[in-house]
């Protein structure tokens, strides 16, 4: 009996090895790069908001949920909630990473036309 548990859990290592190789063949297929620290930075497709006032944490809270909201009402639910904060000052949230700028694009007009307000940025960490 000890035997087969052994064998059954060198299978199941073998398996999660080989659909992980699987899982990078796919990824490279699209130009994606799933090592980390190989991996260039992407582009963003961010859904933005209105207008934050930097001094009001209260109002800032209220423009992320509603354009959250927003997002929900374009069908969309996301794993989690990334708020992108730059020189434009305005509720942004991250839709989507992808590899190419292409593929934003084309990502971006199908959100534009669930009558979202998308733009496009390079991916920053």
């Amino acid at each position: 009996m000890h035997d087969i548990r052994e064998v059954e859990q060198s299978i199941l290592r073998m398996t999660a090895v080989i659909r992980q190789e699987l899982a990078r063949d796919v990824a490279r297929s699209f130009g994606e790069e799933p090592d980390p620290e190989v991996r260039p930075m992407g582009w963003w497709v961010l859904a933005c908001g209105e207008e934050l006032d930097e001094d009001s944490e209260k109002q800032r809270e209220e423009a992320r949920e509603r354009l959250l909201y927003e997002v929900r009402m374009a069908g969309l639910v996301l794993p989690e909630n990334i708020w992108v904060w730059d020189d434009t000052a305005m509720a942004q949230l991250v839709i989507s990473t992808v590899p190419t700028l292409k593929r934003a694009e084309k990502l971006a007009r199908h959100l534009r036309s669930k009558g979202l307000t998308i733009r496009i940025r390079r991916e920053k960490i």
